[in-house]
């Protein structure tokens, strides 16, 4: 989707005004979290606070972010118990179109939906943040940019978001729990069936494993093999599907054209890859849920090099569940850190502005592809006045 944005009346305010101030407040959280000793009870209001901060950003925003018009008329539709448990053009999933219908029984506003479903969004972000890295604001800064391209894509970031508080159940050896959440997130988005190769990361990939994986996928990447499996799937599948397999292979073509992935995109990941397999030893023996975390970002690499040269579709829906650990996986680096040491504050604060800045780039390439739709932030008491056309 994408948008034209028009302003209608008055001077139009800093375009970042809202995102800077949200990172920035992250920003001084995390080094307060990580240089002073707060007592339970200040560490859950500071939590809370940004906890409810977050929430009523994202569910008092008024045509901002991705797919807004069409999830606002999916929305409008559902009137009956009949119509939600029937899957439409926009929700072929019945999870998201019940959640929908149940909600509307008591709230027929579209921003109570809102602000209901990033309470619960938040709730397993928050809850999975400070499980896996044993601190809260300083992986929550990084996560918030690097997501922030898709706010408003409602029925797969709940379906990432139950992936991630799913993850912790592999570890902990109980998988009937982590199944069901992962039919559960399905229920959400079909995209949520990758979450099926989890259960194969528990387990220590090696150096030569990892490069063969790596040569492996480059190597298939840049052959016509990736499409042609994917059109044969679908072609098997029946008519329908086929149709379905043809305009994504389509507009992934078209996508290529215009994209700024390839070198970048390769460098970035083997950079980051590099810098959490060579820490593995280290942080692995201080954080249970690392080695899980870094194999499921393994995936992510794997599939971004076999499919980005080809079926951007898969990248941008697939690799969002394992690149949702990114953040964490650089916010444990922290952890490094001497905690002994008589300049840790001096560390402690150049590691976060490091992951400041980093924050500031990937909030610009997260919302690259359509800027207009989130720049600047529109909601019911900001921008009131900023008319975003969407079509």
């Amino acid at each position: 989707m994408s948008g034209h944005a028009q302003y209608t009346g008055g001077a139009v305010p800093a375009f970042m005004t809202l995102y800077v101030l949200t990172i920035l407040l992250l920003l001084a959280l995390s080094f307060l979290e990580l240089n002073v000793v707060m007592s339970p009870s200040a560490k859950k209001a500071l939590s809370l606070f940004v906890y409810l901060f977050l929430v009523l950003q994202a569910g008092l925003r008024w045509e901002t972010g991705a797919d807004w018009k069409a999830y606002l008329q999916h929305f409008q539709s559902i009137n009956s118990l009949f119509s939600s448990a029937s899957p439409t053009s926009l929700s072929p999933e019945y999870g998201y179109n019940i959640a929908v219908w149940a909600i509307k029984l008591v709230f027929s506003n579209y921003s109570a939906f809102l602000v209901i479903h990033a309470a619960v969004y938040y709730y397993l972000v928050f809850n999975s943040v400070r499980r896996y890295t044993g601190i809260l604001f300083l992986p929550l800064m990084v996560f918030y940019c690097v997501t922030m391209g898709v706010t408003g894509s409602n029925r797969q970031l709940i379906a990432v978001a139950i992936g991630l508080y799913a993850l912790r159940y592999i570890c902990e050896g109980r998988t009937i729990y982590f199944f069901l959440l992962v039919a559960l997130a399905c229920m959400f988005h079909n995209s949520a069936v990758i979450l099926l190769l989890f259960p194969l990361f528990n387990r220590k990939i090696n150096l030569a494993v990892l490069l063969l994986l790596l040569a492996c996928s480059i190597w298939l990447g840049a052959s016509q093999l990736p499409p042609l499996m994917f059109s044969t799937v679908g072609n098997s599948l029946g008519e329908v599907e086929y149709y379905k397999v043809a305009a994504y292979l389509g507009s992934s073509k078209d996508s290529l054209l215009d994209s700024g992935l390839s070198i970048l995109g390769l460098v970035k990941r083997l950079c980051l890859l590099t810098l959490f397999f060579y820490n593995r030893r280290s942080l692995g023996k201080k954080l249970r849920y690392y080695n899980v975390m870094l194999n499921a970002y393994i995936a992510g690499v794997v599939l971004y090099f076999l499919f980005a040269n080809s079926l951007l579709i898969i990248v941008s829906r697939g690799d969002l569940y394992f690149n949702a650990l990114e953040p964490l996986l650089l916010a444990s680096q922290v952890h490094l850190l001497p905690r002994r040491s008589a300049r840790y504050v001096m560390a402690s604060a150049l590691c976060v502005l490091s992951l400041c800045v980093l924050s500031f780039i990937f909030f610009f390439q997260s919302i690259s592809p359509y800027p207009d739709l989130f720049l600047p932030y529109k909601g019911l008491i900001i921008n009131t006045d900023y008319s975003r056309i969407l079509y």
